[in-house]
């Protein structure tokens, strides 16, 4: 058992739970086809799409990296938790740089970042895989 991974897997799947309940209800839905741009792959419904679909591969991407770090904290055991440990925390420091960075670059930082959970939580989550990691 290794609870830094354990912590962060956790921290993970709620974070998907949250960012595919939530996202969708609060952002997804509430987007307007009439108010987006087209692209040339189509329309403003097809810009809708690809927002949603890309938003819930996001939603994947999180559930995937929290069961990983779950699995590298619980069950697996010697090189193979370690090496799963490890791919987990890359990509969970590679959600928190991104939600950080740009964050951080679209709005006024500090503030930005403490406005909504996923900054904090994010890196929180990556620190603590690193630890439960290595």
């Amino acid at each position: 058992m290794n609870a830094p991974l354990i912590v962060a897997g956790s921290l993970a799947v709620i974070g998907a739970a949250i960012h595919g309940v939530g996202g969708e209800l609060l952002v997804v839905r509430k987007l307007s086809p009439e108010m987006l741009p087209s692209s040339r792959f189509g329309g403003p419904g097809m810009t809708k799409t690809m927002i949603h679909v890309a938003w819930h591969l996001t939603t994947v991407a999180f559930l995937t990296v929290g069961c990983a770090l779950l699995l590298s904290g619980t069950v697996l055991d010697g090189d193979a938790a370690k090496g799963i440990g490890l791919v987990a925390a890359a990509a969970s420091t590679g959600f928190a740089a991104l939600t950080v960075g740009l964050g951080g670059t679209y709005r006024h930082f500090p503030r930005s970042l403490l406005r909504h959970p996923a900054p904090v939580l994010l890196t929180a989550t990556a620190a603590l895989a690193w630890w439960g990691a290595l």
